[in-house]
């Protein structure tokens, strides 16, 4: 399921910690729509992995040193997720708050409109998918003085990127289709590294191109729920070329 949600600004101006602004708002409607379901996603187990992603357009925008100057006051959400639940979840809880402004900081935000859109459908072994945010590679282990972030430019980084991929989709697709896992197979058409500010954190992603080789529903999946890590973080989210 794919929406999206636009957004007005109070204010020009935001923080260039953009995602962090958009979890605290995802985090409010939810919570304020059912408390349950918003304990099951960011209260009862930490770092839970959760199917949806989001990216953000914001039109004619300007960045500075510290903050995003966005002339319209408007941001448009896209968020997707291949789980159903979420899905309705998310346009249940952005119903309930339309026209209520948020106020986060010296700004607030309004939702004023939520649009479904059609989803394309898969049917080769392949596709090939452009970001709508970009794509983190990440090595993590234990805690943030022990994690790596690289580049889809790099061997090592294209080494760390498929091997996560592939444990993403065990976790997410189970086991039985581990067979179909292990053959996945990719290329990256085009990259640029960017470094985006993530709690106060700039961390190394990549804008790209990528092709990836599997079965049409392990492509579907990727496409409905996002590539590589913090993909509920406002990260990797993808369309088809």
């Amino acid at each position: 399921m794919r929406f999206n949600v636009e957004l007005l600004l109070e204010k020009e101006n935001i923080s260039k910690d953009k995602n962090r602004m958009i979890l605290s708002l995802l985090k409010h409607i939810y919570e304020s729509y059912d408390k349950e379901y918003y304990k099951s996603l960011y209260e009862k187990k930490q770092n839970k992995r959760k199917e949806f992603t989001f990216s953000l357009y914001m039109p004619n925008c300007k960045f500075t040193r510290e903050e995003i100057i966005i002339p319209d006051k408007k941001i448009i959400l896209n968020f997707s997720t291949g789980n159903i639940n979420h899905g309705i979840s998310f346009y249940n809880a952005v119903l309930k708050n339309i026209r209520r402004p948020y106020t986060i900081k010296d700004n607030s935000i309004t939702i004023t409109k939520i649009n479904m859109n059609k989803e394309k459908i898969i049917t080769d072994d392949y596709a090939i998918y452009s970001t709508m945010s970009p794509i983190v590679v990440r090595k993590h282990q234990g805690d943030n003085k022990k994690t790596w972030y690289y580049s889809l430019d790099e061997q090592k980084g294209r080494e760390v990127f498929i091997e996560n991929l592939k444990y993403q989709l065990l976790e997410e697709l189970g086991e039985e289709r581990s067979l179909d896992i292990d053959k996945i197979g990719f290329q990256i058409i085009k990259n640029k590294e960017v470094k985006v500010k993530h709690y106060g954190i700039e961390v190394l992603s990549n804008i790209c191109m990528i092709k990836i080789q599997a079965k049409p529903y392990i492509l579907d999946h990727l496409y409905k729920t996002g590539i590589g890590s913090k993909k509920s973080g406002g990260f990797g989210m993808v369309d088809l070329v």
